[in-house]
């Protein structure tokens, strides 16, 4: 039987897989479990690790520790409290054992009066905002939810069937009302407001002109230009000092991190966080695009290097894990990569493709000398020797001090944040742009990182409010022209609509006086041109006869000959002449006059019938001894011309100073009146009274103040001393001699001017 069955056995294998013998099943082996306590504190770490964000946990633990160590403070080592003992209900608290450990992790009937003492004190006595409040609040209503499941979690209260107290004594009553009675002292009637103001477009390019005012940009740009051209260029050690290299490294990279944040609608740590393997772009069509905006020529870019791009992945956006809690979908995957295409049309400032490609490539060719590495941060620390440290991110108070030094140099009223990028560049795109530039609500929501459920708090108060209060803002009623914000959205109607016969007539009525104006400035010029010719013409005359008499031989003459008579009121006129001028223009006698030659007989020298003004040799050596107005913008020794932005400096010092290197020895101001409405009038006459209106605006209307003449003209002095001249004589047409109204009128016009002009083009 046993043969038998063996022989069955064989049989059944070898018909089933004659070449191979059959594999016997591998029993797993029993794996060692962990022990409860160990799962535990598996639990207690991953929750820990990644239920909050690591620096909310941080913030959260130094507000606890601060609370426990004030509290402590109050209780000596013995175990007696300092407090004093007071008559009533509440010293029976103070007075519990308990009350020392009302911060412990495990809440006790004693926490919640402990938690409004100690918030009472932060906000009443250490007058703390209200950010930092509510981050108490948040810290202590973490640390007792986490506590002991969900027994310290809800509203708290006393359980009479378990005699404890149980719920969060962070949602106690008491707690609650010193909370908003804090809230209430700092909204209260003359509290100062704090939160950020919004980044506008019109103020990035005013900070790039303060910028370009205090770091000339153009070298840096043609440094980069040349090196991605090949050319062995010196280093900026050679050509720069260390403090110039410096400077200019810390504008680009402030304009840099401006333009991205307004692009991307960035936190701050979301922006110092990026690293150059974040950045996704083809070298060899960035390169050709980015040649053509440093050689000026980005104007005439074609369709396809328009839309050419580089892609930016923001992997620190906030909000990252609420999506993970929801569920991935698969328009999610795309989310946090934003495309950046050359956009020449929103300006140098704002154009996030051009700022970045030139920090980029700056720190590529002056500190690194190589290629940026995927580990180097996008916007790394600089030191105090100016040595970039690509593995250390910019620091938060370093971009907060750019944003404040950059915004009183530029003159912008307002308190600005580092959040002030993401409000201003959102509000942009959503009310702002031009019409039909501006963005929906659900592509606003998806550029800015936001959550579905964020429509109506977050969005509301970064958009929605501030259109409620643009459309609802009727400071304007007085105005003659209507902006009607209330009408349509963001006072869309009132760019599109046609012209009212009311508007119309405004204009001409405008127009006509302009006109007028211009006649009756041309009539003045040309009277005095009448008059300058005929005072010329005299003059020659009593020359011509002061020279004849000079030729005449002297028997021939008598003191009655009326040739000696004008022959002396010459000279006494020529003396008045001289003795104005200042002593660098002073005239030799001979210069006055010369004697013939000896070969020339008085019967050959013929008296011309007319003598011509001045030519361009007598100007020209007029100009090298002083008598000369130099052009703006002006050009310096090294080639380079003063940005447009500061000629009216110029034109400054030109009237209090003059500039000897240029020929001005004398300064405009004192310059007597012959000077430039005398035979020279038509050369000087109106360049002198377009300075004198420019330089005495500064000085007599706004005292020498630069900060309050910028306020009022500085969108028109930004664009040079032309545009300015004509906001100040439109500012001074409608307010005449009043100073004051003419400060706060001077905004509207330069606002006027540059639109009326934008519209032209």
């Amino acid at each position: 039987m046993v043969r038998q069955k063996a022989s069955t056995t064989k049989r059944a294998a070898t018909s089933g897989s004659p070449d191979k013998p059959r594999r016997r099943a591998r029993v797993p082996a029993a794996k060692e479990h962990p022990s409860l306590h160990t799962v535990h504190q598996i639990k207690e770490v991953g929750k820990q690790t990644h239920l909050r964000a690591a620096k909310t946990r941080e913030t959260y633990s130094r507000h606890v520790r601060r609370a426990r160590s004030w509290l402590q403070g109050h209780f000596p080592a013995e175990g007696t409290q300092q407090i004093p003992s007071h008559a009533g209900e509440e010293s029976e608290v103070y007075s519990d054992p308990g009350f020392r450990n009302a911060f412990e992790r495990v809440p006790n009937q004693c926490s919640d009066k402990a938690l409004a003492l100690y918030l009472s004190w932060r906000g009443f006595q250490e007058n703390c905002s209200q950010s930092t409040i509510d981050g108490i609040r948040a810290a202590f209503k973490m640390l007792w939810d986490e506590a002991d499941g969900a027994t310290f979690r809800g509203d708290w209260h006393h359980n009479d069937t378990r005699h404890r107290w149980e719920g969060n004594p962070v949602r106690s009553a008491e707690v609650d009302d010193v909370v908003a009675s804090i809230r209430h002292k700092v909204s209260s009637e003359g509290a100062e407001r704090t939160h950020s103001g919004a980044m506008k477009k019109e103020y990035m390019d005013r900070i790039l002109t303060w910028s370009e005012s205090r770091c000339p940009l153009d070298f840096p740009l043609e440094y980069i230009r040349l090196a991605m051209m090949g050319f062995q260029a010196l280093s900026p050690g050679q050509s720069l000092s260390k403090n110039a290299k410096l400077m200019a490294t810390r504008h680009l990279q402030h304009l840099a991190c401006g333009a991205i944040a307004f692009t991307l609608w960035t936190r701050n740590y979301e922006l110092v966080k990026l690293k150059r393997g974040d950045i996704n772009l083809d070298k060899t069509v960035i390169d050709g695009v980015f040649m053509k905006y440093l050689r000026g020529e980005e104007r005439s870019l074609t369709i396809n290097e328009l839309s050419s791009y580089f892609e930016i992945h923001l992997k620190n956006r906030k909000g990252w894990q609420r999506k993970l809690d929801k569920g991935m979908r698969e328009s999610d995957l795309r989310s946090n990569h934003y495309r950046i295409y050359p956009r020449p049309d929103m300006g140098r400032a704002c154009d996030s493709f051009l700022r970045l490609l030139i920090w980029m490539k700056w720190v590529e060719y002056v500190h690194l000398g190589r290629p940026m590495a995927e580990d180097d941060f996008l916007f790394p620390a600089i030191g105090a020797n100016g040595v970039l440290q690509p593995g250390e991110p910019l620091s938060h108070d370093m971009v907060q001090k750019w944003i404040d030094e950059a915004v009183a140099g530029a003159g912008i009223p307002g308190t600005f944040s580092t959040h002030c990028y993401r409000r201003g560049g959102a509000q942009y795109r959503f009310m702002f742009a031009p019409v039909g530039q501006r963005w929906t609500l659900a592509r606003v929501r998806w550029w800015g990182g936001w959550a579905e459920g964020e429509h109506r708090d977050t969005l509301m108060r970064y958009l929605l409010d501030e259109l409620h209060c643009y459309e609802n803002d009727h400071s304007d009623a007085l105005g003659p022209v209507s902006r009607e914000a209330d009408g349509s959205f963001a006072g869309e109607a009132a760019l599109v609509q046609p012209a009212s016969t009311e508007a119309l007539n405004m204009a001409h009525a405008s127009l006509t006086a302009d006109v007028a104006a211009l006649h009756t400035k041309v009539e003045e010029i040309s009277s005095s041109q009448v008059t300058n010719m005929n005072e010329i013409r005299q003059r020659l005359s009593d020359i011509s006869n002061l020279v004849t008499s000079a030729l005449t031989p002297t028997s021939a003459r008598s003191a009655s000959d009326p040739v000696n008579t004008a022959t002396l009121a010459c000279r006494r006129s020529l003396a008045w002449s001289t003795t104005s001028l200042p002593p660098t223009i002073q005239p030799t006698p001979a210069t006055l006059l010369r004697p013939p030659p000896t070969s020339l007989r008085p019967t050959q020298f013929m008296t011309p019938r007319l003598v011509q003004p001045l030519g361009t040799s007598a100007l020209v050596s007029l100009s090298s001894q002083g008598l000369l107005i130099p052009n703006v913008p002006v050009l310096h020794v090294n080639g380079m011309r003063t940005l447009k932005a500061d000629s009216w400096r110029d034109i400054v010092r030109h009237w209090t100073e003059g500039e000897p290197r240029l020929g001005l020895r004398v300064p405009l101001k004192d310059w007597p009146h012959h000077y430039y409405n005398g035979p020279h009038g038509r050369k000087f006459n109106t360049k002198y009274y377009q300075r004198s209106v420019v330089a005495t605006e500064f000085l007599n209307e706004f005292r020498g103040d630069e900060q309050a003449f910028l306020k009022a003209y500085g969108r028109a002095a930004g664009e040079g001393h032309t545009r300015l001249l004509k906001a100040i004589l439109d500012a001074r047409k409608q307010h005449r001699g009043d100073g004051e109204r003419r400060r706060h009128f001077a905004n509207d016009v330069c606002g006027r001017l540059l639109d009326a002009t934008e519209q032209q083009a």
